[in-house]
C-alpha cells in the first residue's frame, strides 16, 4: 500500500467517526496528489474539533441554564 493509499484510508476512517460507513473510491488516488489528501484530512480534523468545541459549549450553555 503506497501513501497515497494509507492517507485515504485514514481519511475514511475519520470520517466513519461522524458520517458512519462510507468508503472512497481508489478512483480518487488518480487525481489526489498526497498534499492534497493530507489537506482533505486536515480540514477533516479542524471540523470535527470545531464539532466538539461547539458542542461543549453548548453543554456549558445547557448546565448554567439548568442549574438556575
Amino acid at each position: 500500500m503506497n501513501e497515497k493509499e494509507k492517507k485515504l484510508k485514514e481519511i475514511e476512517e475519520l470520517l466513519k467517526v461522524y458520517d458512519g460507513e462510507m468508503e472512497i473510491s481508489p478512483y480518487v488516488l488518480e487525481y489526489l496528489t498526497l498534499e492534497e489528501l493530507e489537506s482533505i484530512e486536515l480540514n477533516i480534523l479542524k471540523n470535527q474539533s470545531n464539532v466538539i468545541e461547539e458542542n461543549s459549549q453548548w453543554l456549558q450553555q445547557f448546565k448554567k441554564e439548568v442549574d438556575i
